[in-house]
């Protein structure tokens, strides 16, 4: 329902049944949109396939590249992003959630643009920083690996702060590291982009962080389930359980 009335191009409840499915924006690399919808089905803990969290995705991977228009100050990417949330919202979805951490810099406007949840990955993994670490994550000392957009925009946080106010030791080439991981991983390459991320994870376990934030959804997908621990997480895999929560309690 929208405004009270069912748009014309809803999904009939017969179809949707009675709780509404997920809707998943995709396309922001294609990979982890694939690795989100395999851990969705692999944790939705379903017996039969009728338990298992229903979702409609739209990837659709012509939109604007999003590090070059937060750079230029553009909202191209915003607007294309909208344009599909809201078809995800008028085909009878009852949230939206995106695999993709620079998508979340619009965060608030897509919130805002809709009249049904948005599951904000950035805030969904500083919430679970939080319960596991029991404080705040702007307190720990995180290195966040990613695009450079998403690591001066700060979307998860300031994390110079849990290092006394500092910079991050060896930060700076750890971060062209994981540049050439998310390269390896938009080429193809994903043999040697998981090589890599091994020794990327490696070196950055050295400075003994609180937290590593795996950033960038590239990332995401070179990462496995291998690099997994206390200490590493990742957003993608946290969007999934948020999402699994929001279904069952909806």
């Amino acid at each position: 329902m929208l405004n009270g009335k069912r748009e014309a191009n809803a999904c009939p409840p017969h179809i949707t049944g009675l709780k509404k499915p997920l809707g998943v924006i995709g396309g922001m690399e294609s990979l982890a949109t694939a690795k989100f919808l395999q851990a969705l089905a692999q944790k939705s803990g379903g017996e039969t396939d009728r338990e298992h969290v229903p979702f409609i995705a739209l990837s659709l991977p012509n939109i604007s590249d999003r590090s070059h228009a937060i750079s230029i100050a553009s909202d191209a990417p915003l607007r294309q992003i909208l344009e599909r949330a809201q078809w995800l919202e008028k085909v009878g979805c009852g949230a939206i959630a995106i695999p993709c951490n620079t998508a979340h810099f619009w965060s608030s406007d897509i919130a805002n643009a809709l009249t049904i949840n948005f599951i904000s990955m950035v805030e969904v993994t500083r919430d679970f920083i939080h319960q596991h670490n029991g404080t705040d994550i702007d307190n720990l000392r995180t290195i966040v690996l990613g695009m450079e957009a998403n690591i001066q925009r700060k979307l998860y946080g300031h994390s110079a702060a849990g290092w006394g106010g500092g910079a991050v030791p060896d930060v700076d080439s750890i971060q062209q590291d994981a540049t050439r991981v998310i390269d390896d991983v938009k080429s193809g390459n994903i043999s040697r982009a998981r090589f890599k991320m091994a020794l990327l994870v490696a070196r950055t376990r050295s400075l003994k962080p609180d937290a590593i934030i795996l950033g960038c959804s590239e990332l995401s997908s070179a990462s496995r389930d291998i690099f997994k621990g206390t200490d590493v997480i990742d957003p993608v895999d946290v969007l999934v359980d948020a999402c699994i929560l929001w279904f069952r309690n909806s």
